[in-house]
């Protein structure tokens, strides 16, 4: 695989479903109704857990190259796949999870709640959407590589 097509499939793969909707949040600003409430969007978007959605679906990805990776899989390869499937299968469970007590968590606090420290869900989510972003990217480039 060429670097350049593989460099290509990250950033419409992975850093755009992270990075587009975070990035596109401050454009609130340009309306009149959420001009005074801007400062805290983002982490308000990500505070509890909404982050996890896109790790969601780059699992989902993972699975699905995964599964199409089995047919044609050596006995070795075979077993890895089902180890990394297992594991995507536990992500997107661990992370519905997460993302519904992130959804509980925010029916106590107001809309502009901002604390100075991040939640836990919030540290959780970072780190399980970065891992599922790593996977998906690794398991996309080694099968493209066999």
């Amino acid at each position: 695989m060429e670097s350049l097509q593989f460099l290509a499939w990250i950033i419409v793969h992975i850093a755009i479903p992270i990075f587009a909707p975070i990035a596109l949040l401050p454009l609130l600003a340009l309306s009149r109704t959420f001009r005074l409430s801007v400062n805290g969007v983002v982490y308000n978007a990500v505070k509890n857990g909404q982050l996890l959605w896109a790790g969601i679906a780059m699992c989902a990805g993972t699975c699905y190259e995964i599964a199409l990776y089995l047919g044609n899989a050596s006995p070795l390869g075979r077993s890895m796949a089902w180890l990394g499937l297992s594991a995507c299968i536990f992500v997107i469970t661990f992370s519905a999870v997460l993302v519904m007590l992130g959804a509980i968590d925010g029916l106590d606090e107001g809309g502009d709640a901002y604390r100075e420290e991040p939640s836990r869900i919030m540290v959780i989510s970072i780190l399980l959407t970065a891992a599922a972003a790593g996977v998906f990217g690794g398991a996309h480039y080694l099968i493209a590589v066999n």
